[in-house]
Protein backbone atom coordinates (compact mmCIF):
# COMPACT_ATOMS: atom_id res chain seq x y z
CA UNK A 1 0.00 0.00 0.00
CA UNK A 2 2.85 2.40 0.85
CA UNK A 3 4.44 1.59 -2.52
CA UNK A 4 1.24 2.50 -4.39
CA UNK A 5 0.97 5.79 -2.48
CA UNK A 6 4.58 6.62 -3.35
CA UNK A 7 4.01 5.87 -7.03
CA UNK A 8 0.88 8.03 -7.04
CA UNK A 9 2.81 10.87 -5.45
CA UNK A 10 5.50 10.62 -8.12
CA UNK A 11 2.89 10.67 -10.87
CA UNK A 12 1.27 13.76 -9.37
CA UNK A 13 4.68 15.43 -9.01
CA UNK A 14 5.57 14.69 -12.63
CA UNK A 15 2.22 16.03 -13.81
CA UNK A 16 2.68 19.19 -11.75
CA UNK A 17 6.20 19.68 -13.13
CA UNK A 18 4.95 19.24 -16.69
CA UNK A 19 2.21 21.80 -16.08
CA UNK A 20 4.69 24.21 -14.52
CA UNK A 21 7.10 23.83 -17.45
CA UNK A 22 4.32 24.61 -19.89
CA UNK A 23 3.46 27.78 -17.94
CA UNK A 24 6.98 29.23 -17.77
CA UNK A 25 7.38 32.56 -19.52
CA UNK A 26 10.49 34.45 -20.58
CA UNK A 27 10.92 38.04 -21.70
CA UNK A 28 13.19 39.46 -24.40
CA UNK A 29 13.70 42.54 -26.56
CA UNK A 30 13.67 43.41 -30.25
CA UNK A 31 16.73 44.03 -32.38
CA UNK A 32 17.06 47.62 -33.63
CA UNK A 33 17.08 46.59 -37.31
CA UNK A 34 14.51 44.86 -39.50
CA UNK A 35 14.98 42.25 -42.24
CA UNK A 36 13.02 41.82 -45.47
CA UNK A 37 10.71 38.87 -46.03
CA UNK A 38 12.17 37.24 -49.14
CA UNK A 39 9.67 34.39 -49.26
CA UNK A 40 6.68 36.34 -50.62
CA UNK A 41 8.09 38.39 -53.52
CA UNK A 42 5.86 40.44 -55.82
CA UNK A 43 6.43 40.87 -59.54
CA UNK A 44 6.92 44.41 -60.86
CA UNK A 45 7.30 45.29 -64.56
CA UNK A 46 9.35 48.42 -65.24
CA UNK A 47 8.41 50.06 -68.53
CA UNK A 48 11.11 51.07 -70.99
CA UNK A 49 11.50 54.86 -71.42
CA UNK A 50 13.81 57.11 -73.43
CA UNK A 51 16.30 59.63 -72.12
CA UNK A 52 14.02 62.60 -72.85
CA UNK A 53 11.35 61.21 -70.51
CA UNK A 54 13.77 61.14 -67.57
CA UNK A 55 13.05 63.57 -64.74
CA UNK A 56 15.50 64.23 -61.92
CA UNK A 57 18.99 65.35 -61.06
CA UNK A 58 20.79 62.03 -61.51
CA UNK A 59 23.47 61.94 -64.21
CA UNK A 60 22.45 59.10 -66.51
CA UNK A 61 24.24 58.45 -69.83
CA UNK A 62 21.97 59.29 -72.75
CA UNK A 63 22.75 55.95 -74.39
CA UNK A 64 21.83 53.86 -71.31
CA UNK A 65 18.77 51.62 -71.34
CA UNK A 66 16.16 52.95 -68.93
CA UNK A 67 13.09 51.24 -67.44
CA UNK A 68 10.86 53.04 -64.95
CA UNK A 69 8.04 52.14 -62.62
CA UNK A 70 6.98 52.14 -59.00
CA UNK A 71 7.84 49.70 -56.23
CA UNK A 72 5.50 48.81 -53.38
CA UNK A 73 6.09 50.88 -50.26
CA UNK A 74 6.24 48.62 -47.15
CA UNK A 75 4.88 51.55 -45.12
CA UNK A 76 1.61 51.69 -47.04
CA UNK A 77 1.61 48.62 -49.36
CA UNK A 78 0.88 51.04 -52.22
CA UNK A 79 2.96 50.97 -55.41
CA UNK A 80 4.24 54.52 -54.97
CA UNK A 81 8.07 54.48 -54.85
CA UNK A 82 9.43 55.95 -58.10
CA UNK A 83 12.16 53.66 -59.47
CA UNK A 84 14.46 53.70 -62.51
CA UNK A 85 16.51 50.72 -63.67
CA UNK A 86 19.67 51.82 -65.53
CA UNK A 87 21.75 49.57 -67.78
CA UNK A 88 24.93 51.04 -69.23
CA UNK A 89 26.94 49.19 -71.86
CA UNK A 90 29.67 47.12 -70.20
CA UNK A 91 28.63 48.14 -66.64
CA UNK A 92 26.69 46.49 -63.83
CA UNK A 93 23.01 47.51 -63.71
CA UNK A 94 21.77 49.75 -60.93
CA UNK A 95 18.56 51.41 -59.83
CA UNK A 96 17.66 54.93 -58.80
CA UNK A 97 15.01 55.09 -56.11
CA UNK A 98 13.09 58.12 -54.86
CA UNK A 99 14.13 57.61 -51.25
CA UNK A 100 13.18 61.09 -50.01
CA UNK A 101 9.79 61.08 -51.71
CA UNK A 102 10.24 64.36 -53.59
CA UNK A 103 9.10 62.87 -56.91
CA UNK A 104 12.51 63.00 -58.57
CA UNK A 105 15.69 60.91 -58.69
CA UNK A 106 18.90 62.41 -57.34
CA UNK A 107 22.55 61.40 -57.19
CA UNK A 108 22.24 60.20 -53.60
CA UNK A 109 19.46 57.78 -54.49
CA UNK A 110 21.49 55.25 -56.47
CA UNK A 111 21.42 51.61 -55.31
CA UNK A 112 23.84 49.13 -56.85
CA UNK A 113 22.88 45.61 -57.89
CA UNK A 114 25.12 42.64 -57.19
CA UNK A 115 25.25 39.28 -58.89
CA UNK A 116 23.40 36.61 -56.94
CA UNK A 117 25.75 33.99 -58.40
CA UNK A 118 29.26 34.93 -59.44
CA UNK A 119 29.01 33.15 -62.79
CA UNK A 120 25.38 34.09 -63.56
CA UNK A 121 25.09 37.40 -65.48
CA UNK A 122 21.28 37.24 -65.56
CA UNK A 123 20.27 37.38 -61.90
CA UNK A 124 21.01 40.39 -59.72
CA UNK A 125 19.76 41.63 -56.35
CA UNK A 126 19.87 44.69 -54.12
CA UNK A 127 18.45 45.92 -50.81
CA UNK A 128 16.83 49.34 -50.60
CA UNK A 129 16.47 51.01 -47.20
CA UNK A 130 13.25 53.01 -46.96
CA UNK A 131 12.91 55.47 -44.10
CA UNK A 132 10.64 54.03 -41.42
CA UNK A 133 7.82 55.96 -39.73
CA UNK A 134 8.76 57.34 -36.33
CA UNK A 135 9.44 54.47 -33.97
CA UNK A 136 12.21 52.20 -32.78
CA UNK A 137 13.24 51.14 -36.31
CA UNK A 138 15.09 53.58 -38.57
CA UNK A 139 14.57 51.91 -41.95
CA UNK A 140 12.52 49.29 -43.76
CA UNK A 141 14.61 47.05 -46.04
CA UNK A 142 13.11 46.24 -49.46
CA UNK A 143 14.76 43.32 -51.26
CA UNK A 144 14.79 43.52 -55.08
CA UNK A 145 15.76 40.84 -57.62
CA UNK A 146 16.36 41.73 -61.26
CA UNK A 147 15.90 38.94 -63.78
CA UNK A 148 17.92 40.18 -66.74
CA UNK A 149 16.61 38.97 -70.12
CA UNK A 150 13.49 37.38 -68.57
CA UNK A 151 10.22 38.34 -70.26
CA UNK A 152 6.55 37.61 -69.66
CA UNK A 153 3.87 37.52 -72.35
CA UNK A 154 2.62 41.03 -71.59
CA UNK A 155 6.05 42.69 -71.47
CA UNK A 156 7.37 44.81 -74.30
CA UNK A 157 10.93 44.40 -75.66
CA UNK A 158 12.19 47.39 -73.65
CA UNK A 159 10.46 46.45 -70.39
CA UNK A 160 12.28 44.85 -67.47
CA UNK A 161 11.10 42.43 -64.75
CA UNK A 162 11.99 42.76 -61.07
CA UNK A 163 10.72 40.97 -57.98
CA UNK A 164 10.46 42.76 -54.65
CA UNK A 165 9.70 42.04 -51.03
CA UNK A 166 6.72 43.87 -49.54
CA UNK A 167 6.96 42.79 -45.90
CA UNK A 168 9.57 43.38 -43.24
CA UNK A 169 10.34 41.20 -40.24
CA UNK A 170 11.28 42.18 -36.70
CA UNK A 171 13.66 40.00 -34.72
CA UNK A 172 13.92 39.49 -30.98
CA UNK A 173 16.27 37.60 -28.68
CA UNK A 174 14.86 35.85 -25.62
CA UNK A 175 16.87 34.05 -22.93
CA UNK A 176 14.98 30.81 -22.24
CA UNK A 177 16.61 28.93 -19.37
CA UNK A 178 20.05 30.08 -20.50
CA UNK A 179 19.41 29.46 -24.23
CA UNK A 180 19.45 32.49 -26.52
CA UNK A 181 16.36 32.02 -28.71
CA UNK A 182 16.02 34.12 -31.87
CA UNK A 183 12.40 34.86 -32.85
CA UNK A 184 11.09 36.61 -35.94
CA UNK A 185 7.75 38.26 -36.75
CA UNK A 186 6.00 40.15 -39.53
CA UNK A 187 6.09 43.85 -38.67
CA UNK A 188 3.13 46.07 -39.60
CA UNK A 189 5.00 49.26 -40.49
CA UNK A 190 1.91 51.46 -40.82
CA UNK A 191 0.43 50.35 -37.52
CA UNK A 192 3.83 49.81 -35.81
CA UNK A 193 2.51 46.51 -34.47
CA UNK A 194 3.24 42.79 -34.44
CA UNK A 195 0.62 40.07 -34.22
CA UNK A 196 2.34 36.75 -33.35
CA UNK A 197 -0.82 34.82 -34.20
CA UNK A 198 -1.02 36.02 -37.82
CA UNK A 199 1.40 36.35 -40.72
CA UNK A 200 4.91 35.03 -41.18
CA UNK A 201 6.86 34.22 -38.02
CA UNK A 202 9.70 31.94 -37.07
CA UNK A 203 12.32 30.72 -34.62
CA UNK A 204 15.97 29.81 -35.15
CA UNK A 205 15.64 26.05 -34.80
CA UNK A 206 19.20 24.95 -35.57
CA UNK A 207 21.01 27.73 -33.71
CA UNK A 208 22.87 29.15 -36.72
CA UNK A 209 21.86 32.72 -35.90
CA UNK A 210 19.34 33.03 -38.72
CA UNK A 211 15.70 32.15 -39.41
CA UNK A 212 15.14 30.31 -42.69
CA UNK A 213 11.96 31.75 -44.18
CA UNK A 214 10.44 29.17 -46.46
CA UNK A 215 7.23 27.26 -46.91
CA UNK A 216 8.79 23.92 -45.95
CA UNK A 217 11.34 25.24 -43.47
CA UNK A 218 10.77 24.07 -39.87
CA UNK A 219 12.03 27.49 -38.77
CA UNK A 220 9.10 29.50 -40.14
CA UNK A 221 5.45 29.39 -41.06
CA UNK A 222 2.49 31.63 -41.83
CA UNK A 223 0.18 31.77 -38.82
CA UNK A 224 -3.56 32.09 -39.27
CA UNK A 225 -5.17 33.19 -36.01
CA UNK A 226 -3.21 30.57 -34.07
CA UNK A 227 -0.42 30.12 -31.60
CA UNK A 228 2.42 28.23 -33.29
CA UNK A 229 4.90 26.10 -31.36
CA UNK A 230 8.48 25.96 -32.69
CA UNK A 231 11.47 23.86 -31.77
CA UNK A 232 14.57 25.76 -30.65
CA UNK A 233 17.23 23.11 -30.27
CA UNK A 234 15.94 20.80 -27.56
CA UNK A 235 13.19 23.06 -26.24
CA UNK A 236 9.77 24.05 -27.61
CA UNK A 237 8.52 27.61 -27.52
CA UNK A 238 5.60 29.79 -28.59
CA UNK A 239 5.06 33.54 -28.42
CA UNK A 240 2.51 34.86 -25.98
CA UNK A 241 3.03 38.56 -26.69
CA UNK A 242 5.09 40.85 -28.93
CA UNK A 243 4.75 44.53 -28.01
CA UNK A 244 6.75 47.02 -30.07
CA UNK A 245 5.70 50.02 -27.95
CA UNK A 246 7.20 48.38 -24.85
CA UNK A 247 10.07 46.70 -26.76
CA UNK A 248 9.00 43.43 -25.18
CA UNK A 249 8.54 39.84 -26.34
CA UNK A 250 7.08 37.21 -24.03
CA UNK A 251 7.86 33.60 -24.96
CA UNK A 252 6.23 30.57 -23.39
CA UNK A 253 7.96 27.23 -22.83
CA UNK A 254 5.92 24.34 -24.23
CA UNK A 255 5.93 20.57 -23.91
CA UNK A 256 7.34 18.39 -26.68
CA UNK A 257 3.91 16.92 -27.46
CA UNK A 258 2.67 20.46 -28.22
CA UNK A 259 4.95 20.48 -31.26
CA UNK A 260 3.04 19.15 -34.29
CA UNK A 261 5.35 20.21 -37.12
CA UNK A 262 6.77 17.47 -39.36
CA UNK A 263 10.34 18.59 -40.06
CA UNK A 264 11.24 17.69 -43.64
CA UNK A 265 14.50 17.59 -45.53
CA UNK A 266 16.22 15.68 -48.30
CA UNK A 267 16.82 12.08 -47.23
CA UNK A 268 14.33 12.07 -44.36
CA UNK A 269 11.45 9.60 -44.30
CA UNK A 270 8.20 11.26 -45.33
CA UNK A 271 5.62 11.14 -42.50
CA UNK A 272 2.80 8.62 -42.64
CA UNK A 273 -0.76 9.84 -43.06
CA UNK A 274 -4.18 8.52 -43.95
CA UNK A 275 -6.72 9.95 -46.37
CA UNK A 276 -10.00 9.31 -48.17
CA UNK A 277 -9.95 9.13 -51.98
CA UNK A 278 -12.73 10.35 -54.25
CA UNK A 279 -14.26 6.88 -54.36
CA UNK A 280 -14.83 7.19 -50.61
CA UNK A 281 -12.17 4.59 -49.80
CA UNK A 282 -9.97 4.98 -46.69
CA UNK A 283 -6.31 4.87 -47.71
CA UNK A 284 -2.85 5.04 -46.11
CA UNK A 285 0.34 6.48 -47.53
CA UNK A 286 2.15 3.31 -46.44
CA UNK A 287 0.41 1.33 -49.21
CA UNK A 288 2.66 3.11 -51.75
CA UNK A 289 5.87 1.69 -50.26
CA UNK A 290 8.00 0.05 -52.91
CA UNK A 291 7.07 2.73 -55.48
CA UNK A 292 8.50 6.10 -56.38
CA UNK A 293 5.80 8.57 -55.31
CA UNK A 294 5.28 11.98 -56.88
CA UNK A 295 3.20 13.65 -54.16
CA UNK A 296 1.47 16.75 -55.49
CA UNK A 297 -0.41 19.21 -53.25
CA UNK A 298 -2.63 21.12 -55.62
CA UNK A 299 -6.05 22.66 -56.38
CA UNK A 300 -8.13 23.60 -59.42
CA UNK A 301 -8.34 27.11 -57.89
CA UNK A 302 -4.55 27.49 -58.31
CA UNK A 303 -3.33 28.74 -61.76
CA UNK A 304 0.23 27.55 -61.12
CA UNK A 305 -1.12 24.09 -60.31
CA UNK A 306 -3.05 23.98 -63.57
CA UNK A 307 0.09 25.05 -65.46
CA UNK A 308 1.83 21.91 -64.19
CA UNK A 309 -0.90 19.51 -65.33
CA UNK A 310 0.56 18.69 -68.79
CA UNK A 311 3.82 17.62 -67.16
CA UNK A 312 2.10 15.59 -64.44
CA UNK A 313 -0.01 13.79 -67.04
CA UNK A 314 3.09 13.02 -69.07
CA UNK A 315 5.00 11.87 -65.98
CA UNK A 316 2.13 9.55 -65.04
CA UNK A 317 1.93 8.14 -68.58
CA UNK A 318 5.64 7.81 -69.22
CA UNK A 319 7.02 6.54 -65.91
CA UNK A 320 4.41 4.16 -64.49
CA UNK A 321 6.33 1.27 -66.02
CA UNK A 322 9.44 2.46 -64.17
CA UNK A 323 7.79 2.31 -60.75
CA UNK A 324 6.23 5.78 -60.43
CA UNK A 325 2.85 6.58 -58.91
CA UNK A 326 1.36 10.06 -58.75
CA UNK A 327 -0.62 10.95 -55.62
CA UNK A 328 -2.57 14.21 -55.44
CA UNK A 329 -3.61 15.91 -52.22
CA UNK A 330 -6.46 18.18 -53.26
CA UNK A 331 -6.97 21.63 -51.68
CA UNK A 332 -10.27 22.67 -53.30
CA UNK A 333 -12.57 23.48 -50.39
CA UNK A 334 -15.93 23.93 -52.13
CA UNK A 335 -16.95 20.95 -54.24
CA UNK A 336 -19.19 17.92 -54.41
CA UNK A 337 -17.71 14.49 -54.92
CA UNK A 338 -19.40 14.15 -58.30
CA UNK A 339 -18.24 17.58 -59.53
CA UNK A 340 -14.67 16.86 -58.46
CA UNK A 341 -14.64 13.44 -60.10
CA UNK A 342 -15.99 15.03 -63.26
CA UNK A 343 -13.30 17.73 -63.14
CA UNK A 344 -10.52 15.19 -62.61
CA UNK A 345 -11.79 13.12 -65.53
CA UNK A 346 -11.97 16.14 -67.86
CA UNK A 347 -8.45 17.19 -66.86
CA UNK A 348 -7.07 13.70 -67.54
CA UNK A 349 -5.89 13.37 -63.94
CA UNK A 350 -6.45 9.63 -63.70
CA UNK A 351 -4.34 9.00 -60.62
CA UNK A 352 -5.24 8.75 -56.92
CA UNK A 353 -6.36 11.94 -55.18
CA UNK A 354 -7.07 12.62 -51.52
CA UNK A 355 -10.14 14.61 -50.54
CA UNK A 356 -9.17 17.91 -48.93
CA UNK A 357 -11.35 17.31 -45.87
CA UNK A 358 -9.41 14.13 -45.13
CA UNK A 359 -5.96 15.76 -45.20
CA UNK A 360 -6.66 19.31 -44.02
CA UNK A 361 -5.06 18.80 -40.60
CA UNK A 362 -2.06 17.03 -42.10
CA UNK A 363 -1.47 19.90 -44.54
CA UNK A 364 -2.10 22.78 -42.17
CA UNK A 365 -0.79 21.46 -38.86
CA UNK A 366 1.87 18.88 -39.70
CA UNK A 367 3.28 20.02 -43.07
CA UNK A 368 2.17 23.66 -42.77
CA UNK A 369 1.98 24.10 -46.52
CA UNK A 370 1.08 27.59 -47.75
CA UNK A 371 2.46 27.59 -51.31
CA UNK A 372 0.83 25.75 -54.19
CA UNK A 373 1.62 23.54 -55.88
CA UNK A 374 3.94 21.88 -53.38
CA UNK A 375 5.50 18.70 -54.72
CA UNK A 376 7.62 15.90 -53.26
CA UNK A 377 9.43 13.03 -54.91
CA UNK A 378 9.68 10.10 -52.50
CA UNK A 379 11.74 6.93 -52.85
CA UNK A 380 10.42 3.34 -52.63
CA UNK A 381 11.86 3.31 -49.09
CA UNK A 382 9.71 6.31 -48.19
CA UNK A 383 12.54 8.88 -48.11
CA UNK A 384 12.41 12.36 -49.64
CA UNK A 385 14.40 12.62 -52.87
CA UNK A 386 13.35 16.19 -53.62
CA UNK A 387 11.09 18.94 -52.28
CA UNK A 388 11.74 21.04 -55.40
CA UNK A 389 14.11 23.34 -53.52
CA UNK A 390 16.39 24.02 -56.46
CA UNK A 391 18.13 26.75 -54.45
CA UNK A 392 19.39 23.92 -52.23
CA UNK A 393 20.49 21.86 -55.24
CA UNK A 394 17.50 19.52 -55.09
CA UNK A 395 16.22 18.14 -58.41
CA UNK A 396 13.55 20.31 -60.01
CA UNK A 397 9.95 19.03 -60.02
CA UNK A 398 8.51 21.79 -62.22
CA UNK A 399 7.67 21.89 -65.91
CA UNK A 400 9.80 19.93 -68.33
CA UNK A 401 12.50 19.66 -65.67
CA UNK A 402 10.21 17.23 -63.82
CA UNK A 403 10.44 14.77 -66.70
CA UNK A 404 14.22 15.17 -66.84
CA UNK A 405 14.46 14.54 -63.08
CA UNK A 406 12.34 11.39 -63.28
CA UNK A 407 14.26 10.11 -66.28
CA UNK A 408 17.50 10.51 -64.36
CA UNK A 409 16.42 9.14 -60.95
CA UNK A 410 14.05 6.31 -61.81
CA UNK A 411 15.54 2.93 -62.75
CA UNK A 412 15.61 2.04 -66.42
CA UNK A 413 13.32 -0.74 -67.62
Amino acid sequence: MIKNVAISALVLLAAASACLAGDKEFTGQFDSTLVSNREDLERVVLKGINFQQLKGKAAVPDDAHLAAGRLADPRTQNYSILTLLVEEEGEDPYILVDLNGDGSLGEGEKVAFRRVEHDDPYLWDATIDIKAPDGMFKSLPVYVEYFKSVKTEKMGPEDRLVMQSTEVMARAHVDVNGKNVLCQYTYNASGKKIDPQNGWLGVDTDGDGDVDIGDLSPESTKADQETVVFRAGDIYVSTKKADISKNQVIVKLNQQNDYKRAELWHGKEFPQFSFTDFEGKKRNFSEFRGKYVLLDIWGFWCPACRDELPYLREANRRYQSRGLVVLGLNTDEDYTIDSMKNGLNKAGMNWTHAQFTSVIDFLRVNLRVHSFPTTFLISPEGKILSMNRVEKDEPSLRGRSLLETLDELLPAI
